[in-house]
């Protein structure tokens, strides 16, 4: 058995030309790789105590294939009191202050603070899996500049991660997945949308802003820096890649690599980590600055989730029916995790809508 990857230590995967199961390995020489011809490429990271995190985050940036004066790394720390900061100092990070400490309002300043072309949305548990990722991650935009406006790629399981987060990554949290059906995940998205072109490397859909896809910014998606963003998009993942599909915007998913989303450690952070997202939601009303693009269908099922997370079976029969497809005993976790959450969203709105009320 080879070396586990160890986030905890700080460890760094050793990248290498990516050949996921669904995916093809790319020819690097069919890349535009004139250094002249690469542009500026930002990595906006937000942190708050993320000692254990960090290096390996950052160490990924550090031996990608590219040029390392292209490269400008940005690190949006809420107030770290361990040694986050230290560590991306030796990095080179641009270190600043990030006043609102959530992840959304933090990318929003490091992307107005950006000197790239393009900057990287992520954060500290975002690793790159493959050392040819920049490069790739860029391709699209230097095949039609003008139209290309983000770019973004799939979500890789590490073998040695734990099996609560190779769930949430096989394709995104229940609820989200119960909303957005075949648009929460880009492995689906032939179900639902008809492809205006595609290659080897990446493929361009028509999304449809009646039926928008399910792709978050703080997962290493990439962003024209150019684009001004609505000030009422600061605490959304979402809404800016909303805004670039109703604008005629094309959006690029880059087929041939990738990156781990460590996202929970555990069971215990999995239950703590939903608590507090969903409670930030519902106190900052961050939905409710793209209500007005969600469908009546994808309304409905919000409600009606919390009928299907509390009836156990159904999502019981639909993780063993994942299950069956994925080949992955993992997705056994579906009646668990959708539980969990149905049991947060009730807790916190009754909580901030109606007893602090």
């Amino acid at each position: 058995m080879g070396k586990k990857f160890n986030l905890e230590e700080g460890d760094c995967p050793k990248p290498k030309t990516f050949t996921g199961s669904k995916t093809q390995g790319i020819d690097m020489k069919n890349l535009i790789i004139t250094k002249s011809t690469l542009p500026k490429v930002t990595f906006g990271i937000v942190t708050l105590n993320e000692e254990k995190r960090i290096k390996a985050c950052l160490s990924a940036i550090a031996i990608q294939e590219y040029p390392k004066e292209k490269i400008e790394i940005i690190v949006m720390d809420g107030g770290s009191t361990d040694k986050t900061v230290e560590i991306a100092k030796k990095y080179r990070a641009k270190i600043y202050f990030n006043e609102k400490k959530l992840a959304e309002p933090g990318l929003a300043a490091a992307y107005q603070k950006a000197t790239g072309d393009y900057m990287v949305f992520m954060a500290a548990d975002n690793i790159i899996y493959d050392k040819y990722w920049t490069r790739k991650i860029v391709q699209p935009f230097l095949d039609d500049v003008d139209n290309i406006l983000v770019s973004f790629s799939r979500v890789v399981n590490s073998p040695s991660d734990n099996i609560w987060n190779k769930y949430l990554n096989e394709d995104t949290d229940p609820f989200s997945a119960f909303v957005f059906n075949n648009a929460s995940c880009p492995d689906k998205f032939k179900k639902i949308y008809t492809v205006e072109k595609e290659n080897s490397h990446y493929a361009i859909y028509n999304y449809k802003i009646e039926n928008f896809p399910l792709i978050a910014l703080a997962q290493c998606t990439v962003l024209k820096t150019k684009i001004r963003r609505k000030l009422n998009s600061n605490y959304d993942d979402i809404l800016p890649l909303i805004d670039i599909i109703k604008k005629g915007g094309k959006i690029a998913y880059v087929k041939d690599t990738g990156i781990y989303h460590f996202s929970v450690k555990g069971f215990t952070h999995l239950r703590m980590k939903f608590k507090k997202r969903i409670f930030n939601s519902i106190k900052t009303d961050s939905y409710v600055s793209r209500e007005s693009y969600v469908s009546t269908e994808r309304k409905i099922r919000r409600y009606l989730f919390l009928l299907y997370s509390f009836s156990l079976i159904i999502p019981l029969l639909e993780g063993i029916r994942l299950m069956i497809i994925k080949r992955k005993f993992y997705m056994l976790l579906h009646p668990i995790v959708s539980f969990i959450i149905g049991f947060y969203i009730i807790i916190n709105f009754i909580k901030i809508k109606i007893w602090q009320k």
